[in-house]
């Protein structure tokens, strides 16, 4: 039975305005008419005639209620063992224990608080190369006009030279003057033409203290150039990246939409979508405990598409989800997912090519992979699932998910990597 909440994707406490306008977006967009799904059209109608009844949405209220506090599930029989030997409480962290109806579950880390610490700072580089070029640019200029203006070939000069600073310029500043790339080139001619008098072949009669001159200009030209370039580089991370990213923003994407849309990622079927918000709805609490994490929906690597990624610090979690009924979930020693020993069919084979991906990608940044099963239903239970200390992919019962993500990821701390971060949301899409 679908929650006619989560079909119209609105909370429990939404006005009946709010449904109303739910309501009317979904249904132009899922009518049959309109190449949309039948069956989910029929859902949403559903939910439509109970939630816009206050006297049905208030009965169904009421049977959601009793429905979260008493299960109606039965305990699996395999799980019915004799009383165990009381064992020391469980490390959150370790991942080796076998998760089942049967054992208490190890509560989750309080919140992280505190300040986030951002990794690498803002505004590298800018110091130096700022003041690297401007006393370069004023120590040419002084020593230019110094000697005069006589000729032509002066006139020549003074061109080049402001090419010279031109090409010292930090990039994303000379990017902005026209026809730089002819002001830049020219300057580097007149490099090269001082470069060239250096020779004693030149028969230029240059005195020795001019001799050192030039080499200090050309040396302190090449100085200049790189740190100005370290700084652009830099500069495009803290514009990618800024404080109110690194520090206001948790969130990139939609559940169920792909991250770039560029045509190469296949769009999920209405039911997928709601899946999705499922597992985003229940990530929202991991983000929320942890002010230094970033969630990514429909993260890409190349062609390598994933649900949902969750960064914090040096520790990637890429997650993918399913919907199945109570019972024991596992994945074989050819990671394919079981219930009860019986075979699958689940994303696990495109979670673990993720997995391989995103490794080759962020080394040294540690990654896995977490496969959610919901049940048919929010709040039922006897889901469990074997979790594995070393496995690329663990299972995750929808109910302990949250848990068990904020135990894996919260060791990080309050770090934010944003050059990590860079390459998840604008390089790796397009590798």
């Amino acid at each position: 039975m679908s929650d006619h909440y989560e079909v119209l994707n609105v909370e429990r406490t939404a006005t009946t305005a709010e449904i109303k306008s739910a309501y009317r977006r979904l249904v132009r967009q899922v009518h049959p008419d309109q190449g949309g799904n039948a069956a989910l059209f029929r859902l949403v109608q559903e939910a439509w005639t109970t939630l816009g009844d206050p006297a049905k949405r208030a009965a169904y209220d009421r049977t959601l209620d009793s429905r979260t506090s008493t299960p109606t599930y039965e305990e699996p029989t395999y799980t019915q063992q004799p009383e165990p030997e009381p064992e020391p409480e469980p490390d959150p962290f370790t991942w080796t224990q076998t998760q089942t109806s049967s054992q208490p579950q190890a509560p989750a880390p309080p919140p992280l608080a505190g300040g986030i610490e951002v990794r690498p700072p803002f505004g590298r580089w800018k110091v130096p190369a700022l003041v690297s070029w401007v006393v370069w640019s004023l120590v040419i200029l002084g020593v230019f006009l110094s000697s005069g203006i006589h000729d032509t070939w002066d006139i020549v000069l003074a061109v080049g030279i402001v090419g010279m600073i031109v090409f010292a310029m930090p990039p994303h500043w000379s990017r902005r003057i026209p026809l730089r790339g002819v002001i830049k080139a020219f300057g580097i001619l007149i490099g090269i033409a001082f470069l060239v008098v250096l020779f004693p072949s030149s028969k230029s009669g240059i005195t020795p203290l001019e001799r050192v001159a030039i080499i200090g200009l050309l040396v302190g030209l090449v100085v200049v150039r790189v740190l100005t370039g370290r700084w652009s580089n830099v500069h495009k991370l803290d514009r990618a990246i800024d404080a109110t990213a690194a520090y206001d923003f948790n969130l990139w994407g939609r559940p169920g939409e792909p991250l770039v849309d560029d045509g190469r990622t296949a769009w999920l079927a209405p039911a997928d979508v709601l899946r999705h918000r499922r597992t985003a709805r229940l990530l929202d609490s991991v983000v929320n405990a942890l002010p230094a994490s970033k969630l990514v929906h429909g993260a890409r690597i190349g062609d390598v598409a994933v649900s949902h990624l969750l960064l914090n610090g040096h520790r990637v979690a890429l997650i993918s989800s399913v919907v199945g009924p109570p019972g024991h979930y596992a994945l074989d020693v050819y990671g394919a997912l079981q219930l009860n020993g019986v075979p699958l069919d689940s994303p696990v084979g495109g979670l673990e090519a993720a997995v391989a991906a995103w490794r080759r990608r962020l080394d040294p940044v540690e990654v896995r992979g977490f496969l959610i099963v919901h049940p048919p239903v929010d709040g039922q239970g006897g889901i469990t699932a074997a979790l594995e200390s070393e496995a690329a992919i663990t299972c995750l019962p929808a109910q302990t998910a949250a848990s068990q993500l904020q135990a894996w990821l919260q060791p990080e701390g309050l770090l934010l990597d944003r050059l990590t971060l860079y390459d998840i949301l604008h390089r790796a899409p397009y590798a």
